[in-house]
Formats: structure tokens, sequence, C-alpha cells
């Protein structure tokens, strides 16, 4: 059967939101951990990943730990997620606000949209791929 919303859209959107707090907490570890063992993380011009240990070190040579406060921050919303039994999509809107570099007067990096698989693993929901697709830049 097919849905839309229920508990597995909310463990889903749970999921998104770990993401975000992995990445711009600078955690690669825990983000490689919500992806699947043969999960892809394919963020374009930042990189293409393969399996949670080549997502892990890539994730890591491109974030910064927080000092106090996060060099990124993304804001994610509205979703939209199909679920079909173990398996679901979703799509997302993305900002991202950056730490603005001496002469960058925009705390924008840029907007855009992630394109998602899931499965659920016996530990619950975790990304099967990622692709994210940047609609534009401001600021650099």
């Amino acid at each position: 059967m097919t849905s839309s919303y229920g508990d597995d859209a909310a463990r889903i959107t749970q999921l998104r939101s770990e993401y975000s707090w992995a990445y711009d907490s600078a955690d690669a570890h825990a983000f490689a951990q919500l992806f699947t063992p043969d999960g892809v993380c394919d963020l374009g011009d930042w990189g293409v990943f393969r399996t949670r240990g080549e997502i892990e070190a890539g994730i890591a040579a491109q974030t910064v730990a927080p000092d106090p406060l996060p060099a990124t921050v993304h804001s994610v919303t509205t979703p939209r997620i199909t679920v079909d039994g173990d398996t679901a999509t979703g799509s997302w809107y993305v900002t991202v606000y950056h730490q603005p570099r001496e002469g960058d007067t925009h705390p924008v990096r840029f907007v855009g949209r992630y394109f998602d698989r899931y499965r659920r693993l016996p530990e619950g929901w975790r990304f099967e791929s990622v692709r994210l697709d940047p609609y534009w830049f401001a600021g650099y």
C-alpha cells in the first residue's frame, strides 16, 4: 500500500532533520550512519560519495567543526514523501546559510532541492540515495 503521510513519513522527516544536524555540527560519522551501507550521497560539485565509509570521509573533508556556532546551517522545508512498503521517496527544498567569508556580504550560500530514496532497515529508515540540485547561489 502506498501512503503519503503517517508514522513512516514522520520518521523520514526526522531522518532528514538528523542529516542537517549531523552535517552542520561536522559529525561525519553520524552523518554516514544515516545512509544504507551501500548508500549514495550525490552533492554535485561538492562530491559524489558511495558507501558509508566514502560518505564519512567525504563529509569530514568538507565540514567545519562548530566554534562555537556552526559554519553552515541547513534549513529544509516543504517535504513531499511517498511511502511504499519498505521503500520511499522524498523531495525537499533546502536553503543553506554559511558564515560569510571576508568580503562576502550575503549569508545565503544556495537554495535548492533534495531528491531522496529511502529504505527501511532493521534499525529504521535510512537514505538509500540523496541527490542535491542547487537552484541558485548567492553571496559567493
